[in-house]
């Protein structure tokens, strides 16, 4: 229902899975065609011209109109007849790079100016309540099948990507005087889509279009997604469909079918899930796990894409999830010399984190924070704080990880991560899964002699300053 096809498919190929249709009546011009134009191409710039439909409606009528055999296949210095742009008789001349009608250059309007085809005035820019608790901008909820508005219904089926990216700019202000699906309808057709939907790279380039910028992110690591909410960008995540389906309350409400599918994430909720807006199902909220299923099982491993907001439009409200009390807690507590709270190290602002990281992994918060002051006083020293693994974790290829730094008298190298937050995750992460027997028996000793063994750390010393940071933790978190 969704399926995705990336924006170099061929017209050809879409149009001989289209049933034919009469040519249209309107009026036609010609079109001198130069190296290198194609169908799409010409049917892209008649579009942006004026010609009304979306790329392939259009690609179809010069099929028709000029009897084409095979669409990929036309001569330069030869002579088309095409639809012509409204109020413009006569012979149409390709585009000049950097025109207003080239291809991709629908720049936005001046706030307040009048819409006109193929722009989209957004409005004022500023800071408006947040929608919904958790999210940072009003984005509201648009269906893709039943979108206010009816310009969109002839793709309806496709348009996750477009829709997806309707929700995201409007929680930015923009499409002001636009029905949904009038919106949704612009979006598709500034890219040229049609009925194959689109990928990432139309994603970006829609929000081009718009005058934003973007970037993307492949694979199934949702802490980056995280990383671009807090630092107040919403995220149009690919992934495939089935997985939200299946998480819907009941599960498949909205149907049972598969393929890639583009949904909007927007926000962080206080337990440390992510707020989704998915255009075809009544998903609204998925904890990490979910959303990284979501990204794995697409068929081409997942893509996350943030979309930067405008100048002058800011997050309504905290880029992060509001501290609980416990959280604030740990921000204030003092374990490394020299550092009055843990405000003041590498983990400054990441109490919360890891108290939601100890719950999802099912880690005692005490022995982890103890350990991890032992490793690295929190990031705050040694070659684990410059590669952001503060728990001093080898190399052994984890996802996201490089192998970043040795050290004299340790065997094999260590692992380095973009982030301190993906290496607070993989930390946790390791001791969730590997050290589960220990943890679950609470053989402390077993856990440290395995994970700092005696060949290359005096373990026993280790082990009783574990025992006197964590009765440090537990105290001031009141765990006692």
């Amino acid at each position: 229902m969704h399926a995705l096809r990336e924006q170099g498919a061929r017209v050809g190929e879409v149009l001989e899975d289209l049933v034919p249709s009469s040519p249209q009546t309107a009026d036609t011009t010609s079109w001198h065609v130069q190296p290198g134009d194609t169908v799409g191409d010409i049917a892209w710039s008649l579009m942006q011209q004026g010609v009304p439909g979306p790329v392939e409606e259009i690609a179809r009528q010069i099929v028709q109109l000029n009897g084409l055999e095979n669409p990929d296949l036309i001569i330069a210095g030869s002579t088309l007849t095409v639809p012509a742009p409204p109020s413009s008789p006569g012979t149409v001349a390709p585009s000049s790079p950097g025109a207003p009608s080239s291809p991709g250059t629908a720049a936005p309007s001046s706030p307040g100016a009048p819409s006109s085809p193929g722009t989209v005035a957004p409005s004022t820019p500023g800071a408006t309540p947040p929608t919904a608790p958790g999210e940072m901008y009003p984005v509201p909820y648009i269906n893709q099948i039943t979108s206010e508005g009816t310009e969109d219904d002839w793709n309806r089926n496709s348009n996750c990507g477009p829709t997806t990216m309707a929700m995201i700019l409007k929680g930015y202000g923009f499409g002001g005087g636009l029905s949904d699906g009038a919106f949704i309808n612009q979006l598709a057709n500034s890219i040229g889509m049609g009925a194959e939907g689109t990928g990432y790279v139309g994603i970006e380039q829609m929000a081009t279009n718009m005058g934003l910028t973007s970037e993307t992110h492949a694979g199934s690591d949702v802490s980056w997604i995280q990383q671009q909410l807090a630092a107040g960008n919403l995220v149009a995540v690919n992934g495939e469909s089935s997985v939200m389906l299946a998480n819907e309350q009941p599960p498949y409400a909205s149907g049972n079918f598969s393929g890639g599918h583009w949904i909007a994430v927007t926000g962080m909720t206080p337990e440390g899930n992510f707020i989704v807006h998915d255009p075809s199902s009544t998903c609204r909220e998925l904890t990490p796990e979910q959303l990284s299923r979501f990204l794995a099982e697409h068929h081409a491993g997942g893509f996350a894409t943030a979309i930067h907001p405008p100048p002058g439009v800011s997050p309504a409200a905290p880029t992060a999830p509001t501290a609980s009390a416990q959280g604030q807690h740990l921000e204030s507590l003092r374990l490394a010399p020299g550092a009055w709270s843990l405000a003041e190290t590498g983990f400054a602002g990441q109490g919360e984190h890891l108290l939601q990281l100890s719950e999802q992994y099912d880690v005692p918060v005490d022995l982890a924070l103890a350990m991890l002051w032992k490793e690295s006083q929190w990031g705050t020293t040694g070659l684990s704080h410059e590669h952001n693994n503060p728990g001093n974790l080898k190399f052994v290829g984890q996802e996201g990880a490089h192998e970043a730094f040795t050290s004299s008298g340790a065997a094999g190298s260590f692992a380095g991560w973009p982030t301190m937050e993906q290496g607070i995750e993989a930390y946790f992460k390791l001791l969730g899964t590997h050290y589960r027997d220990f943890i679950d028996s609470g053989d402390w000793q077993g856990l440290v002699y395995r994970y700092a063994p005696p060949s290359e750390n005096d373990s026993a010393r280790y082990l009783q300053q574990v025992y006197d940071y964590a009765a440090v933790v537990r105290e001031h978190l009141g765990l006692e």
